[in-house]
Formats: C-alpha cells, structure tokens, sequence
C-alpha cells in the first residue's frame, strides 16, 4: 500500500460519519426547501448570495500563519442566508460553495466531499439552534447573528481541526487553540458584516446587495497587502531552511540585546556548527547536504528563534535564559542532533557555543566575539558538546585559534 493510500484509510474514521451525516442532512435540506413555496424575491436573494459566496471563496482572505489558504469571506453570505431564509436555505448556499470551487480546482473528491459535507452540518447545526429565536425586532435578529456566528465558528473549527489532527497526527486540542488564536478576529468581524448585510436585507433588499462589493473589495485589498508582508518576510528568510537568514539575526540580535541591557535580563546567543560538514558534500553530494542543513534546522526551530548565519553555522537566540538554561538547551539541541538517522551519510554532529549578555558582553560585536570563541573551544574539545564562555580559558582559545590560521597561511 502507498503512503498515500495509507494516510487516505487512515482518515475513514473522520471522514465517513460527517459525509453520512452531511449528506443526509443536504438531501432533507433539498426536500425541506422545495417542499415549500418561495417568492420571488427570496429565490433572487439566494441566487445572489450564491454567487456572492463563489466569489468569496475563490478569493480567501489571507491569514497569516494559518495552515490554509485563508479565511472565506463565504462564511458571511452562507450565515446571512440562514438567518434570513431558513436553515434548509442556508445549508443548500454553503455546502454548494466549496463543492463547486474544489471541483473547478480539481481538489481529490475525498476532500470535496468533506468539506461540503462538513459545512453542510455546520449550517445546519446554527440554523437549528436559532429557530426558536423567531422575530424581526432588532434584539431577536441581533440575537439570531450572534448565536449563529458562534454556532457555526465553533462547529466549523472542531471539524475541520479533526480531519487535520487525524493526518497530521498532532493533537486535537492543540489544532482547535491554534485555529481559534489565528482565526477569531476575522471571524468576529465578519460576524458584524453578517449582523449589517441582514438589517440591510430586512429594510431594502436591493440595498442588502450593494454590501457585495465593499466586501470583496476589503477581501482583495487584504490580499495585496499580506503578499507585500511576506515579500518583506521573504527578504529576511533562508530560502533552504526556512529559518531567518543574515540579515534578520543581526536584527533580532539588536533587539534583543537593546531590550536585555535596559530590562536587566539576561540574553543567551548560542551558535551551533555542524562538525565535519564538507566531509558530507565533498562524500555524498550538495543535495545530501541540503538534507543536512534541513534537518537540523528543524531541531534547532524546537529551541529557540532560530538562523541560519551561512553555509553550516546556526543561531540560536535564547531571551531570558542563564547559563545553566542556555546550557541545557544547547546540550538537547546536540543530543538531538546525534540520534537522527542519516541513512549512508552516517551519524552527523553539532558543535554549540554560548555567551551570555550582559554577563559576559554588553556589545553586540562583542558579544559575537565571545560566543565564536566558545564554539571555537567546543569543536577544540572533541566536537558534539555545547560549551559555554569562560574568561578564564579564552586566553589559550585565542593563542589556539591563532596558531592553526598562521599553520593554514604558512600552508598556503
């Protein structure tokens, strides 16, 4: 069996009963809304908002951060129809969206079918819960909106956060405080374009519609100004790794030395470089070494704000941590290291060095300085160990370090 298909089956138990449940609940919503009588004036309405949603999802707004392709204005138009036209209504608009969006992408039918399904419970689990809350006073439709909004956010996060837990085999509960960290706000305000776009509706239909291009107008904007951020985001990051590169450590290390030296807390900078890495790429090639640097990047992301310098040297920042802290994590990010399985590479190293601010360096060249200078010591003691600066043993990693450059230049 292929991985693939291995991760496919292993989603059946999330997948099947919403699809069941989903699908059931589109062929009652069908049953229920043709069964009735409709004017004119309600079949125009969907038909709008219909469209408005198409609109709306093949352009997401993006959230940055967020493990998607953003956040839909769609949600606005699906829950404005069910608090207008009834839940059977409303689940016929948001389940139609990603079906037919995804099948234009040509999304895998599995996916498709979740999603439409899924939301196609979510509809209908807000249009149930609000059907007691009957009127159109402005407290009762004030009332419908919010209730509503929740509903439908908090049932929309816990399924589609399943579905991602369950492949992704990370924890449930920790996908559902993520998603609800990145995505509330937007939600939110959409919840109050909701509230706008139905009082606009109850007084004046045709007014209701002109709410369409504003909306789309903010979704487009969004869009051109979160991809100006990640250019900018671009420029700082390191393109193999994904770490922060040069120019942002030196950044970030300005920072955090300013904030260090006027808060009285200390700053731990620790530098970490592979041992024997030309021996990989000189051995096995420049893509078993893009492996190298990969992998070890994503260990060092575990330990702190992570950069990658150049070549085979790492940085990593550690706010707020004493010597024996940064020790301790600069000694996990070693051991670490040593139990990933290279495969013919062989076991791959790291050597890590530390210094500490104010402590041993107010200065940021200083401080670089004296940090170099311990890792210089750590790989002078045998490789694969974490040192931390001492004073009293700089001396002879200065005399050390300037002995083997005058043997390199006496070679040369």
């Amino acid at each position: 069996m292929s991985d693939s298909a291995a991760a496919s089956r292993s989603l059946y138990p999330v997948v099947a009963p919403v699809c069941v449940a989903g699908l059931a609940t589109v062929v009652v919503a069908t049953i229920s809304f043709a069964s009735e009588a409709h004017g004119a004036t309600v079949v125009a309405g969907l038909a709008a908002f219909l469209v408005a949603s198409l609109l709306a999802d093949r352009f997401p707004v993006p959230v940055d951060d967020l493990d998607a392709n953003g956040v839909s204005l769609a949600f606005v138009f699906g829950l404005s129809a069910i608090v207008l036209f009834g839940w059977a209504a409303g689940v016929l608009v948001v389940a139609a969206t990603p079906a037919v969006m995804q099948l234009l992408d040509r999304r895998p039918p599995v996916r498709i079918a979740y999603n439409s399904f899924a939301f196609a419970l979510t509809a209908a689990s807000a249009g149930l819960v609000i059907a007691p809350i009957a009127g159109d006073s402005p407290a009762r439709t004030a009332a419908r909106v919010l209730v509503a909004t929740c509903v439908c956010y908090l049932v929309n996060v816990l399924l589609i956060t399943a579905v991602v837990a369950r492949g992704t085999r990370r924890s449930w509960g920790g996908l559902i405080a993520s998603s609800v960290r990145k995505t509330i706000l937007p939600f939110t305000l959409m919840g109050s374009a909701v509230l706008t776009l139905v009082v606009l509706w109850q007084r004046a239909p045709l007014l209701s519609l002109a709410l369409v291009g504003p909306l789309l107008a903010i979704q487009l904007y969004q869009r051109a100004l979160l991809r100006a951020l990640r250019a900018v985001r671009l420029a700082l990051t390191d393109p193999l790794t994904g770490l922060g590169n040069h120019r942002h450590f030196h950044e970030r290390l300005a920072r955090e030395l300013e904030h260090a030296l006027r808060c009285g807390r200390p700053l731990a900078l620790c530098l970490v470089d592979i041992d024997d890495f030309k021996r990989v790429n000189d051995h096995f090639g420049h893509p078993a070494g893009d492996r190298v640097l990969s992998q070890v990047a994503t260990r060092l992301r575990q330990s702190g704000e992570a950069f990658r310098l150049g070549g085979d040297e790492f940085a990593v920042l550690l706010p707020r941590s004493e010597a024996g802290q940064a020790l301790t994590a600069a000694s996990s990010i070693v051991e670490r290291i040593s139990r990933l399985d290279f495969g013919q590479l062989g076991p791959v190293t790291v050597s890590a060095g530390i210094a500490l601010a104010p402590q041993h360096a107010r200065q940021r060249d200083e401080l670089l300085h004296l940090v170099d200078t311990a890792l210089y010591r750590a790989k002078e003691e045998g490789k694969n160990r974490a040192e931390v600066y001492r004073p009293d043993v700089v001396e002879l990693a200065e005399l050390k370090r300037l002995a083997s450059a005058q043997d390199r230049a006496a070679r040369l």
